[in-house]
């Protein structure tokens, strides 16, 4: 990358924390050029610097490198395990209000929407006690999201019934949210790591999405993000991440409460106190290090996976397991050296390939990192369930999503 371009992106990770590596120089160009014709990186640079042009300059480049493909009930997997009336209950208890939510990062505004329809179907015939805080960095993103006017990409996964209630179809095959799901959604800007987390004004929220937008940010910073999100909760609130962000995070920095609820790892089939019996069975050992390691407990989650490659060290789930362990607390050699071996276990291990590209990327070993990712694109198998324990409900979609915004392309 040259030194003009590398001054670009380190301004867009200043302003924004997305990093850009360089196997994205080429889409980062195109950015400026379409943000800023004819300027080129040198050009953009010196006049980004220039107080009367910088923030129109800038904002206009922020929109060009912000991905804002999005759709309606998009992984809606996830959002159906929201518990809107136990919410509501605890709302009113706490504070006799609605239920207030943050869709942090909403792009074009489908998700806001998204959850706007769920809350309101959820209390029908009555009225959604819910408010909804859409926001986002790109200013053209939240105009698009307050016009609320869609093609039919976005709305394909709903049904005739939702469209014909939710929306107005117009004579040009767009659709326009209509004011059932308007009166609960409100839009403003936010930069989720320059600014204020809550946004300045706003009281503590009952749930907080953030979907599959860590995985545009360095460790560090995702980290801290995400610290942010969880302290802007309400005292029984839930955080909603995308697998692709779960995925993505290291570092040692500790899970959101909803990140853990998400996976739903199911309990652990025996515990240290029970009285002598049969030592518990690899699956069991499993089962207990990935729910020792998402509740941040590492030397749980290694007394159990270093017992299973003590009994086979080619026992792929277990190095997978030890290597994620290490990338979480910062070891980033440690981990690629476990991810290495489940790989040697099982060359068809993707999500363990994408996790080396984590642990090669953290030892700026960008090359390799891009090796690991290419191997976990190839070998993703939506059929492949040997790995169920693992993946809980993060997709093989999701992790496909991950490695492509790694090597550079759209997700």
């Amino acid at each position: 990358m040259s030194e003009e371009l590398a001054a670009v992106a380190d301004l867009v990770r200043r302003e924004t924390g997305i990093t850009i590596s360089h196997s994205r120089q080429a889409a980062l160009q195109g950015a400026i050029e379409r943000a800023a014709p004819g300027l080129g990186a040198g050009g953009f640079a010196r006049v980004a610097k220039e107080p009367g042009r910088h923030r129109d300059l800038v904002d206009r480049l922020i929109d060009e490198v912000t991905v804002q493909e999005t759709a309606f009930l998009r992984d809606g997997d996830q959002l159906d395990l929201i518990a809107w009336h136990s919410l509501a209950s605890g709302a009113q208890q706490s504070r006799s209000g609605p239920v207030r939510v943050w869709s942090a990062a909403c792009a074009s505004g489908e998700e806001a929407y998204t959850l706007a329809l769920l809350a309101t179907e959820a209390f029908a015939p009555a009225p959604a006690p819910v408010e909804i805080l859409g926001t986002d960095v790109s200013r053209s993103a939240l105009a698009a999201a307050e016009a609320g006017r869609y093609r039919e990409r976005s709305v394909r996964a709903l049904g005739p019934e939702s469209r014909q209630r939710y929306f107005d179809l117009k004579p040009d095959g767009s659709y326009v949210v209509t004011g059932e799901l308007r009166r609960l959604v409100r839009f403003r800007r936010h930069n989720l790591v320059r600014d204020p987390v809550p946004p300045l004004g706003e009281d503590s929220f009952d749930v907080v999405v953030c979907r599959n937008v860590l995985i545009y940010f360095a460790a560090p910073i995702a980290g801290s993000v995400a610290g942010k999100l969880e302290r802007s909760l309400s005292q029984n609130g839930i955080i909603v991440l995308g697998a692709a962000d779960a995925l993505t995070r290291a570092g040692g920095a500790p899970r959101p409460r909803a990140e853990q609820a998400a996976r739903r790892v199911p309990e652990p089939k025996f515990a240290a106190a029970q009285p002598p019996g049969p030592p518990p069975s690899r699956a069991e050992r499993l089962t207990a290090a990935v729910r020792a390691a998402d509740l941040g407990d590492r030397n749980a989650a290694l007394d159990q996976v270093m017992t299973l490659i003590g009994q086979d060290p080619l026992d792929a789930e277990a190095q997978f397991i030890h290597g994620l362990v290490a990338l979480e607390a910062g070891e980033p050699g440690v981990a690629a050296a476990a991810l290495r071996r489940a790989l040697y276990a099982d060359s068809r291990f993707a999500v363990a390939a994408f996790a080396l590209g984590r642990a090669y990327d953290a030892l700026s070993d960008f090359a390799a990192a891009r090796r690991a990712y290419e191997q976990a694109l190839r070998t993703l198998d939506p059929d492949d369930d040997r790995h169920e324990l693992l993946l809980q409900q993060i997709q093989v979609n999701d992790i496909a999503a991950a490695c492509r915004i790694r090597l550079g392309g759209a997700v």
